[in-house]
């Protein structure tokens, strides 16, 4: 029953940040003058991916790098699978060209990078201090491009409050602030909870830790993402959602990887091929996906992308049994 309780209080504090968030988010692009698409690219993204950032560092202080590794190549692959799937279900996401000529390409080129190398033997920190120099190169490049947006746009164009698809004029910085990092917290609070309680329930069910491992802790570490998109589908701004989704993945490959690379490089444990290979798949498909349909990441699509990620849940599963059993 506690776990239950924990599980179910989890998701009601997600719904709330995830709200919290979004509105925050939407509003802070309209005082900026900058696309939501950019906003979550960078403050959505990043702030999702803080608590994956402090645990992941903390195992890294601890020696656990292969810990990281998997955390970070298990979001990566919720992010692409699970929540793109997920969202693409609710509502079709379509894709501005901004995403189409960098974001897209610098996904599959990052993920795909990871993946040769694990797949090669290993990772040195050299090769963490790259992804972590591209990811720190293309942010830098990111915000300046939005500021410069914003300086050219003429006096009065998307003034406070003239959008007529907003109920009012967005709030003011010290709201927008406080909205963001309220929402910020109860991600991080629910995230903890709901996971805690799932892994909790799959124990007690007799699941296999490892099986936990990748899958309940790595949808549990990837929910923030997951309910953020979705209140972002809802209130139609399905680019704030795609942006979260692939910003998460740039800041978990760049970020996330290169810090905790540096302090503790990861060691390829057997069998962990599998879920490098699919990651890397997966960051390649969106290239194709993200350019058919119109340009949209369709509901055939979505379902497609869930479809794989459950035959990968239950590969998982498998193996982990049959490594028990033996």
């Amino acid at each position: 029953m506690t776990h239950l309780l924990s599980f179910a209080g989890g998701l009601v504090v997600l719904l709330i940040g995830g709200r919290l968030l979004v509105a925050a988010s939407v509003d802070a692009a309209r005082r900026l003058g900058v696309s939501p698409l950019v906003v979550g690219l960078t403050l959505v993204a990043w702030g999702t991916s803080a608590p994956e950032m402090a645990l992941n560092l903390v195992s890294a202080v601890k020696g656990r790098g292969d810990l990281a590794l998997g955390n970070v190549v298990g979001a990566n692959i919720c992010n692409i699978a699970l929540v793109l799937g997920v969202c693409a279900l609710v509502r079709p996401l379509a894709v501005q060209e901004r995403l189409i000529r960098v974001e897209i390409w610098l996904n599959a080129a990052m993920l795909g990078f990871m993946t040769l190398l694990g797949l090669s033997g290993g990772f040195e920190r050299w090769e963490a201090a790259l992804m972590l120099g591209a990811f720190g190169t293309y942010s830098v490049w990111t915000i300046l491009s939005a500021l410069r947006e914003t300086e050219r746009r003429e006096p009065g164009a998307n003034s406070l409050g003239d959008d007529p698809t907003m109920p009012g004029p967005p709030m003011a910085w010290g709201g927008i602030a406080a909205w963001f990092v309220g929402g910020l917290g109860a991600l991080g609070l629910g995230g903890w909870l709901a996971s805690d309680g799932a892994s909790g329930l799959a124990v007690r069910a007799g699941v296999p830790p490892s099986v936990v491992g990748v899958t309940v802790v790595s949808i549990g570490t990837t929910m923030p993402e997951l309910v953020t998109g979705l209140t972002a589908v809802r209130r139609g701004q399905t680019d704030l959602a795609l942006g979260n989704a692939l910003g998460s993945c740039l800041f978990n490959a760049g970020a996330i990887f290169g810090l905790t690379g540096l302090i503790s490089p990861p060691v390829i444990e057997p069998g962990f091929g599998v879920a490098l290979g699919y990651m890397g798949v997966l960051a390649a498909s969106l290239i194709v996906i993200c350019r058919s349909y119109g340009r949209t990441v369709s509901r055939i699509e979505g379902a497609a992308l869930l479809v794989s990620y459950a035959a990968f849940l239950a590969l998982s599963a498998v193996r982990a049994t049959a490594g028990r059993e033996a």
